[in-house]
């Protein structure tokens, strides 16, 4: 069954809207209340048995929405002609109950001779550029781009507005001043409207005719004290309709009707809360602490810990949390059951605070919590979560203030968590290359181990390492990489590494043949391999096939371009794979997996490369291309040849429609050699290459 707060809806943001909802709370009668944006939100007074919904909807988002309801109750503002029109349509299309609540009419102000009546914008404006001096607009944000456009000197504009980030924006788009923007949220007496014409030196007022809710009267009376002109913009249309307490009347004869939506209650009028039938609402801040101790924290995510229920987090961060209800939780799953289990339980809990270390924006499992709760939210049914964000002060930033170095031209790495050979390899290559470097990693051994592969590689470097950051034991030491101890932290660990010479990372970073151990494996040669992987197109992050790889040179090559490159070397012969072998150790290629056999059948199963290079088929090109058209996506396909059959294999693509962008080409190159005392070229076999995509399956 739909929940009870479903069958009601109430599009508020007003006040009569906030007043009928207090009355059906009141009366134990469930509903849901529409607002348009975030400050819409902050005032709807909380209720377990109001569902919130913010966020605008269009015509055909409504029309889905009120699939279910019983009745939809229209408090929206009476200038708001718009969204009026598309409520009272979409209830029409989904055969809804729509009511409209109306907003007092529009009082008689012909006692005060200070007030000029207007139809619209348009009327109102060209009466205001006849005068001379400052103008308060009061008539809200929407219209202000209107405004901006009709008034002759945008300079002498003033405008008071909610405050939101989405009211100030619109300000500052129309082209209205900093200095002239007045947020603030009302309601505003005679007083206050007075205070405010006087300080700005206003000379003319600009209102919507929105009745006493609207502060109409306060306004005016104002104007007449200040005398001043009080411009007045008429509502847009005469409407029918019900009071507040006529709509509350509908929806309790809706409710008894449909014997829907009220809730059980006791005789002293209080609701059994066990007996409501209703989601639960529940909000997720999730929360980064910074270093660990409480005294790093932001202001405002303390204020979150402090309003929370139940606190969750790894051991040592909820630490912060004193003598909340707390558990040693971090993964989405823990926590979500535990939640769960208790609300099963009765118990009460409305704000949960889940903390992680450092910034939940850098290197954090925030994002993945949140998916999780997310998840769990969907699936579960009777729980709707709001989640609220807190930044924290990462690691990095802390040393990065301690020791007075910038981090904004260093490579800042995270070994946390990652110990694989690979992860560390690529993570030398980055430090080598890099002038300044933060790293992240897990315990004082990380730091040997990365330190190792450093010295290994003949790096000189000044390092920095920082132990427990923020604790009461936390220490800062300075060490050359030749001398640093085995023991220099504990963790978590923090370090920054100098490189006190830096290697320049080759712009074009081609590698010669001289360079590969070949024995007698045949090899591509220079002119060739680089020719084929410019064709090759590659980009990273790329899934990159080399087939027949011999030597391994196109492989290495490729892998050699980035490490987000994902490399597959298929060769058949044991030679060739022993020698590839040692041609990988020597380049420290960690992102190619070799694999021995005939392609494709030793092709590793559902994974579809972004691009393939094929210098050695053994008369297998056809079956080749023919697993390669399966993939979901299309592929740059490359493929060298040098023997008339396989040349006729290539002549022959032309013919398949699924090949497209065929760029066939033949190279050859020659090379000076010494005879005597002239030297003579020397040519080697001429090699065809071609180059071309692959249509996807699909």
């Amino acid at each position: 069954m739909k929940n009870d707060r479903e069958r009601i809806v109430i599009f508020s943001g007003t006040t009569e809207g906030r007043s009928l909802s207090e009355m059906l709370s009141k009366s134990g009668i469930a509903h849901t209340v529409c607002v348009a944006t975030e400050y819409g939100e902050l005032m709807q007074p909380k209720s377990e048995l109001v569902l919130l919904k913010e966020g605008r909807m269009n015509k055909e988002d409504m029309v889905s929405f009120f699939d279910g309801k019983n009745i939809v109750i229209d408090a929206t503002h009476p200038f708001a002609t718009e969204v009026t029109d598309n409520i009272r349509t979409a209830c029409k299309l989904a055969k809804v109950k729509y009511v409209r609540v109306l907003r007092e009419e529009e009082c008689c102000y012909d006692d005060i001779m200070t007030s000029k009546y207007h139809d619209d914008i348009p009327s109102c404006i060209k009466a205001l550029n006849q005068v001379e001096g400052n103008i308060l607009f009061t008539t809200g944000s929407k219209d202000l781009p209107e405004i901006s456009g009709l008034i002759d000197d945008i300079s002498r504009v003033y405008v008071r507005v909610l405050p939101s980030v989405t009211s100030i924006q619109i300000c500052e788009e129309a082209g209205i001043r900093n200095d002239h923007i007045i947020a603030m949220h009302g309601p505003f007496d005679e007083d206050m409207n007075l205070a405010i014409i006087r300080q700005y030196g206003i000379k003319a007022l600009v209102t919507k005719d929105s009745g006493k809710a609207g502060g109409v009267d306060e306004k005016l009376s104002a104007c007449k004290a200040a005398d001043i002109p009080c411009f007045v913009i008429k509502r847009p249309k005469h409407e029918t309709g019900v009071s507040v307490e006529e709509a509350f009347e509908l929806i309790k004869d809706t409710c008894e009707t449909k014997d829907q939506g009220k809730q059980p209650s006791h005789e002293d009028g209080s609701i059994n809360q066990n007996e409501v039938e209703s989601i639960r609402e529940i909000n997720f801040s999730i929360i980064g602490i910074g270093m660990g101790q409480k005294n790093g924290l932001t202001l405002e995510a303390l204020s979150a810990i402090e309003a929370a229920d139940v606190v969750f987090g790894a051991e040592r961060l909820i630490e912060v949390a004193g003598s909340k209800q707390k558990y040693p939780f971090y993964l989405a799953k823990d926590i979500t059951n535990k939640v769960e289990e208790i609300i099963d339980k009765g118990e009460s809990i409305q704000n949960v605070a889940v903390l992680f270390s450092g910034d939940i924006g850098f290197y954090s499992g925030a994002a993945k919590f949140e998916e999780g709760v997310r998840s769990w939210s969907e699936a579960l049914g009777k729980v709707e979560i709001k989640i609220s964000r807190y930044p924290g002060i990462s690691s990095v930033a802390a040393l990065s203030a301690k020791i007075g170095e910038s981090y904004s031209d260093a490579e800042i790495i995270s070994l946390h968590g990652r110990n694989s050979d690979e992860e560390f390899d690529i993570a030398a290559n980055r430090i080598l290359h890099s002038k300044k470097s933060f790293i992240l990693l897990s315990t004082g051994e990380d730091i040997q181990k990365i330190a190792k592969i450093l010295k290994n590689r003949r790096a000189d470097a000044r390092i920095i390492v920082g132990d427990r950051i923020s604790y009461p034991d936390e220490k800062i030491q300075e060490y050359r990489l030749k001398n640093i101890p085995a023991a220099a932290a504990r963790g978590p660990v923090i370090i920054f590494i100098e490189n006190l010479e830096v290697q320049p990372q080759s712009l074009i970073p081609y590698i010669e043949d001289e360079e590969f151990t070949r024995d007698k494996t045949p090899m591509t040669k220079a002119l060739i391999r680089h020719e084929a992987i410019r064709l090759l197109n590659l980009k990273a992050g790329d899934i990159f096939f080399d087939v027949g790889s011999g030597t391994g040179s196109i492989a290495i090559e490729a892998a050699k371009l980035s490490s987000t490159l994902q490399v597959y070397s298929y060769e058949k012969k044991p030679d060739a794979i022993a020698l590839q072998k040692q041609n990988i150790g020597k380049f420290e290629c960690q992102n190619i997996r070799l694999i021995e056999g005939i392609a494709p059948d030793s092709f590793v199963n559902d994974i579809y490369p972004d691009a393939v290079f094929i210098g050695g088929s053994t008369g297998r090109l056809g079956d080749i291309l023919t697993y390669l058209k399966e993939s979901p996506k299309t592929i740059r396909v490359v493929v060298t040849a040098i023997t008339l059959e396989t040349m006729n294999e290539i002549y022959a693509l032309s013919k398949d429609e699924r090949i497209k962008n065929l760029d066939i080409r033949q190279i050859s190159e020659s090379k000076a050699q010494k005879a005597g005392d002239y030297h003579l070229m020397k040519s080697e076999n001429a090699v065809m290459v071609a180059a071309f995509d692959l249509d996807s399956n699909n």
